[in-house]
């Protein structure tokens, strides 16, 4: 195995641990059939966070499977209304 100087940057390996994490996020959010109830996002991040250690989820291959594209986790704004109705 070939070492890369960019596995012993900071910044570059920051960059791709976030994409990985991001890529799985996705991977589970398409399973759950891409949910827009928020009551789901605990176990959806459960989920994530088993499969980005685990290396699996649902018997795809995070890691080496194609990412689906599309929103991580629940899309749009995720806070809650202030006590005017705002965002």
């Amino acid at each position: 195995m070939l070492l890369a100087p960019e596995m012993f940057d900071a910044h570059s390996n920051l960059r791709m641990s976030t994409a990985l994490v991001a890529k799985v996020a996705r991977i589970v959010t398409k399973w759950y059939g891409r949910p827009t109830n928020q009551e789901v996002l605990p176990q959806m991040i459960d989920d994530t966070t088993y499969a980005w250690r685990t290396g699996v989820f649902e018997a795809t291959r995070v890691f080496h499977a194609e990412d689906p594209g599309g929103p991580t986790f629940i899309g749009g704004n995720l806070r809650k209304p202030d006590s005017h109705g705002r965002q």
